[in-house]
């Protein structure tokens, strides 16, 4: 039996000779989208957090569960060559809710088409010609109105090419700038710790497409943390780690992304009194794009 098993892997390609050699050297490169382009999208979140406040030798706990859901069919409708996002562009979406502490919302524009369109410097957002306000999908907006600065997937990934199963880390003048344009109005952060790195864990070939396995990692050192309106202090180690594993085209001539993300927490701050505020926990979601089917 196993050898049959092994027959059928072979003929079906999954066991075939891989066609590039071992020290093949990769540039990588992202798909860059265009006027036009149609895909479907899937995003999902699910976070587990600890919060515990620890006040004159008291200990008081919360365990705060939420996630989000989102799915669309996405078309981009106008983009200028060179710019990073599109222009104007529709969302269909079948899907579009959060949950938080056991409760799930709908979003305002679930099941609805959006126009996002860029007026002057800013994104406007609209559902049947009717405008959507921001209070009613402020993390829409807030996708869509980011810092000109702020970077992009490509950015993350080295200039220089790599092999399978070689590392790379930015240098600190990139990533210094990188998380100062990435930085929190809830949170600050030591720009000059923190660092982001990757490696190529495996490359494969889809028809004539180079696609390959990244891994990339973000390590965010976190200084401060707002506590209702006022910083606090936080102490050495406190830090955010984001992990991802992207399945994806890597010499940019497909659109297609395979995602996994996970974000791990783990920050105590201090309070006056010698009293701490400690959150920690887990996010994990996925991130699909694949093109629209015709």
């Amino acid at each position: 039996m196993l050898r049959s098993i092994l027959a059928s892997l072979v003929v079906a390609g999954l066991l075939a000779a891989p066609v590039f050699a071992a020290d093949d050297a990769y540039t990588l490169k992202l798909y860059k989208t265009k006027k036009g382009d149609k895909t479907e999208n899937e995003k999902t979140e699910d976070g587990k957090t600890n919060i515990v406040i620890n006040v004159a030798g008291m200990n008081m706990k919360q365990d705060v569960d939420n996630g989000k859901k989102e799915i669309y069919t996405e078309e981009i409708l106008e983009k200028k060559d060179g710019d990073k996002k599109a222009t104007k562009l529709t969302r269909t979406y079948s899907a579009a809710e959060k949950s938080d502490k056991g409760e799930t919302t709908k979003h305002a524009y679930a099941g609805e088409t959006v126009l996002i369109e860029k007026k002057g410097d800013k994104y406007e957002i609209s559902v049947k010609g009717k405008a959507l306000k921001e209070e009613d999908a402020p993390e829409l907006y807030k996708s869509f109105n980011k810092k000109e600065d702020e970077p992009d997937n490509e950015d993350f990934l080295p200039k220089d090419a790599v092999k399978v199963g070689e590392s790379w880390k930015l240098p600190a003048a990139t990533t210094d700038k990188m998380f100062k344009a990435l930085g929190d109005e809830k949170m600050k952060i030591d720009a000059k710790k923190s660092t982001v790195g990757g490696k190529l864990l495996k490359a494969y070939k889809k028809g004539d497409a180079q696609f390959g396995v990244l891994e990339l990692t973000l390590t965010i050192f976190v200084t401060e943390i707002d506590l209702g309106g006022s910083f606090a202090k936080t102490k050495d180690g406190s830090k955010m780690v984001i992990q991802g594993t992207i399945d994806t085209c890597i010499d940019g001539s497909v659109q297609f992304e395979d995602g996994k993300m996970q974000v791990t927490i783990d920050i105590t701050a201090e309070l006056p009194n010698d009293g701490s505020f400690t959150i920690s926990g887990t996010t994990k979601g996925i991130d699909k794009t694949r093109v629209a089917k015709k």
